[in-house]
């Protein structure tokens, strides 16, 4: 395809086609023991997703596919989780993207992260996990993801009627589109960041994105016609987790002005910074009002972008790309289990390395609570009896 299915002439049957896909998708549970190390790992494959060029949807694709094995399969060592969470990346981008990004082995085993930790990943084991992933998953990785419907929607999320605070219209729909863009595609890595985002459908998620978007930019009204019409979503459909991404917004932006506030008490004669809360959570019930003017969110997007992705990598700094070569380790693995069949706890060296590294962070799904996840996973366990 020369263009992006999105702006073809079959991207209203590509996109129905996912919506009936997203119906067919497992349900996540959250039972895995490994949930508290969930977000170490997200962090690893979004950076070194970054660093290979990948497009979202392969990273959201890759942690899908980490986020349903683990729920369904105990996995017993350290290097097991991290050799699932590569392969689960390699899978993704040779399904999603281009064959000149898919990451190499000597990029993979260069990275300091597999080298602090003594060991680096063959061939022979990437290729048996691979298989053992398709194996789980039936073969199928036609999987839809937020990623797979956002620029779909975007299409639609600004238009010439838009007006600014219930006031003026647009001036320039095109740079209002562009930073619309950016808010959208922010507010989608915070998906990543949290597995509540479970418990709504892709489709949702997205647009939900899109719906956030234009609340953080004070565009009226908050979802229009054409947004209706494209996604077949009502405001009422997504208000719910539109308030999630909305709180994660109030909390990335509460954490970025702490840090500047600190960064600016150490200069001598430097006032202290006002702090800015945007939203709150009882503050938009039904999404009827907004919190902010138009002037308090005059800053840059980038900023924010920014600012976020230094709260994610501040406890590495620089420490997954790149960096030496860890001795290699040839021992088979011990064979994996159904998770129902043998919990088992995370191993107490990768607790310790994440108690190290970990840095305070806000849990939505704490605040939200684990009601939302029941069912099961159609997965064969045969496969693994090996």
């Amino acid at each position: 395809m020369d263009e992006p299915w999105w702006e073809g002439r079959v991207a209203s049957d590509v996109h129905c086609t996912l919506r009936e896909k997203e119906l067919k998708l497992p349900t996540f549970r959250a039972h895995s023991p490994l949930l508290k190390s969930r977000r170490f790992f997200v962090d690893i494959l979004t950076l070194l997703s970054s660093h290979c060029q990948l497009c979202p949807a392969a990273r959201h694709l890759a942690i899908y596919l980490l986020d349903h094995f683990t729920d369904r399969y105990n996995i017993t060592t350290s290097k097991q989780l991290y050799t699932v969470a590569i392969s689960c990346l390699l899978l993704a981008s040779k399904f999603e993207d281009r064959e000149d990004h898919v990451p190499k082995l000597e990029q993979i085993n260069s990275t300091r992260i597999l080298s602090s930790q003594n060991f680096s990943l063959t061939k022979k084991e990437l290729l048996s996990t691979e298989l053992l992933l398709l194996e789980a998953f039936s073969w199928n990785l036609c999987l839809p993801t937020p990623a797979h419907f956002l620029d779909y929607y975007l299409l639609a999320s600004v238009s010439q009627k838009d007006h600014h605070c219930h006031t003026w219209p647009t001036t320039c729909p095109r740079k209002t589109k562009e930073c619309l863009k950016e808010y959208a595609h922010y507010f989608l890595e915070v998906t990543l960041q949290d597995h509540i985002f479970y418990k709504f459908q892709p489709s949702v998620v997205a647009a939900a994105c899109v719906g956030a978007s234009r609340i953080c930019l004070q565009l009226s009204p908050y979802w229009t016609r054409d947004l209706q019409r494209i996604s077949n979503y009502s405001l009422e459909h997504l208000s719910t987790c539109i308030e999630i991404l909305l709180v994660a917004y109030d909390n990335v932006l509460k954490d970025a002005v702490t840090v500047k506030s600190q960064a600016l008490a150490m200069v001598p004669g430097t006032p202290p910074a006002p702090t800015q809360v945007l939203f709150q959570p009882p503050a938009y019930p039904a999404l009827s009002q907004a919190t902010t003017t138009l002037a308090q969110l005059q800053a840059p997007v980038q900023d924010l972008c920014l600012a976020y992705r230094d709260s994610l990598q501040a406890h590495r700094s620089g420490s997954l790309l790149p960096g030496g070569t860890g001795s290699s380790l040839h021992t088979p693995y011990p064979t994996l289990q159904p998770l129902d069949m043998c919990p088992m706890p995370v191993p107490a060296s990768l607790s310790m390395q994440m108690t190290i590294a970990a840095e305070p962070r806000h849990c939505l799904a704490t605040t939200y609570g684990s009601s939302y996840f029941s069912g099961s996973h159609l997965f064969p366990a045969g496969c693994f009896d090996r």
